[in-house]
């Protein structure tokens, strides 16, 4: 015959580990979601930091595009030597008239991926979806400050930070298209953005940025028109 005593003493030890029990399964819930907001933050700010850079990286080639310093308006480089931030080696430099942009398709028709130094003839973009055609497109691509002199340090944003021992994290690529300046012949945007009529050209440039963490790539594209600072 059981006391009543000892049934309730294990009735009551029933219940605290019941609670005990739900108690561990709360402070477990919690620090998982903990956990996972952590995660989520980390990665949202790691993409944000990437996708800052890439911007930096657009604003870096419409200066090298321009042959400007990081000012917008010192002159990279002067001397017969130079085309703007550009050396004549190879002919590789933003064209200003139509015989600089045949004298620059002949020379990146001869290269395997239509584009040495970040300077490209017009592409499908295709690389963007194989991480081997990516990383192949990474080699003849432009880093920041690479031709424009700029410099990033761990205080603005460190992925754009290049030098020796550090690995690119950020890069752009600048396709040259001709425009028919004929074409805009109405008034209106058209005509107001279209290229001045002495350098018929539109810069297509798309820029890359890694983040830390390796699910992070940030990828901004966009077209600049180069036209006089009194137009």
């Amino acid at each position: 015959m059981t006391r009543p005593g000892l049934r309730q003493r294990g009735v009551s030890m029933f219940i605290v580990l019941v609670m005990v029990m739900l108690s561990s399964l709360l402070v477990i819930w919690a620090s998982r979601t903990a956990l996972f907001s952590e995660m989520i933050t980390g990665n949202d700010s790691d993409y944000q930091r990437a996708f800052e850079a890439a911007q930096a990286m657009v604003r870096d080639a419409e200066f090298d595009i321009m042959g400007t310093l990081s000012d917008g308006r010192t002159e990279c480089r002067r001397g017969a030597a130079y085309v703007g931030c550009r050396d004549l080696s190879g002919g590789i430099f933003f064209p200003a008239d139509e015989a600089d942009f045949q004298n620059l398709s002949d020379s990146l028709r001869k290269a395997p991926l239509l584009c040495v130094r970040g300077i490209c003839l017009a592409n499908d973009g295709k690389f963007l979806n194989s991480q081997g055609d990516l990383e192949a497109m990474k080699k003849v691509a432009a880093t920041y400050g690479a031709h424009t002199g700029a410099k990033a340090t761990a205080a603005s944003n460190p992925l754009l930070m290049t030098g020796a021992g550090q690995e690119a994290r950020a890069w752009y690529w600048v396709e040259v298209l001709p425009y028919d300046v004929g074409a805009a012949t109405a008034a209106g945007p058209a005509q107001r953005y279209a290229p001045d009529a002495g350098s018929p050209y539109v810069f297509r440039i798309t820029a890359i940025a890694k983040g830390l963490k390796p699910n992070s790539l940030a990828v901004v594209q966009t077209v600049f028109v180069r036209k006089r600072m009194d137009s």
